[in-house]
């Protein structure tokens, strides 16, 4: 089983289940949806209300493991449980977020509300957009997958935060995407830091 099947599972819960959510994909499953060519690890799902976190986990609650994960929330196996499904974990530089997490057809999917970025530049006049960001909601575009239409955070927005992080494999497939497949100019503009965007000329010549 793979992302994709994964995601329909998501998808399908969600939309027959009537909730009303803010909610976005983001990471490399939403790279893939726009046409890179990427093996995703997961599946991002980011909510715009720290209450959402709570309404997904009683929808994914069948995934949800049966006792208490024995991992520290700090490692990557732990898993949402029906006693435990999401924790609020705040880190030194003051970053917090609440998250579940839950394997569904043997693939990871996470839910996650950023409280405190902590700092992290967000802008778009200058600094560049960051995916977590408050600006990826009146951003958002949208794709069709398998008839559900799905909310993704723009490749011109990922391709910001793929160069902070030094993500080349990233910055060079989803480069190659905007190219191959066209990109929005005036988005760039603002998703990218000022010297981001001169790197990205440089890149696209």
């Amino acid at each position: 089983m793979g992302w994709d099947n994964a995601l329909e599972t998501f998808c399908e819960l969600y939309y027959k289940s009537n909730l009303k959510c803010d909610w976005i994909l983001v990471g490399s499953v939403s790279s893939v949806l726009q046409t890179a060519q990427m093996i995703p690890n997961d599946i991002d799902i980011y909510v715009k209300n720290k209450e959402d976190v709570s309404k997904l986990a009683s929808l994914l609650s069948t995934y949800s493991i049966t006792k208490k994960s024995e991992r520290s929330y700090f490692e990557s196996e732990w898993l949402s449980s029906v006693e435990d499904p999401y924790f609020t974990q705040t880190f030194p530089s003051g970053f917090t977020w609440t998250k579940g997490k839950w394997m569904i057809n043997q693939f990871n999917v996470e839910v996650v509300h950023i409280a405190d970025s902590a700092g992290i530049p967000d802008s778009d006049t200058g600094e560049g957009i960051w995916e977590g960001g408050k600006y990826i909601w009146s951003l958002a575009t949208h794709v069709e997958f398998r008839n559900y239409n799905i909310p993704i955070v723009p490749l011109e927005i990922q391709l910001e935060s793929n160069l902070r992080r030094n993500r080349q494999d990233r910055v060079d497939t989803i480069i190659h995407t905007m190219k191959n497949c066209g990109y929005n100019n005036e988005l760039l503009k603002k998703a990218l830091s000022h010297n981001h965007y001169d790197r990205f000329k440089e890149l696209h010549k």
